[in-house]
């Protein structure tokens, strides 16, 4: 398998990416109810800031996406080996 099909989006990697932060949420607080929160944190690029001024800073929480998305190519990979085996 090269990287290009590794990489490649289907709808099994897309559904993992948008279900795995939940899943993570979970496992991380044991908890269900700040998930909504996490997507939120997840899917803001800016928040605003106020500190005798309003500005913007840039949410590093949105960079989640890349681990989520190349945990889920792992799981697709491992699946398709296994039932090839």
């Amino acid at each position: 398998m090269n990287i290009n099909e590794f990489l490649k989006p289907s709808i099994p990697k897309i559904l993992v990416t948008l279900v795995l932060p939940a899943v993570v949420y979970v496992f991380l607080t044991f908890s269900l109810e700040g998930v909504l929160d996490f997507y939120w944190y997840l899917l803001t690029p800016y928040y605003r800031v106020y500190a005798d001024v309003l500005y913007r800073e840039f949410n590093w929480f949105i960079l989640l996406w890349v681990p989520f998305y190349l945990s889920a190519c792992l799981m697709e990979a491992g699946y398709k080996r296994g039932m090839r085996d």
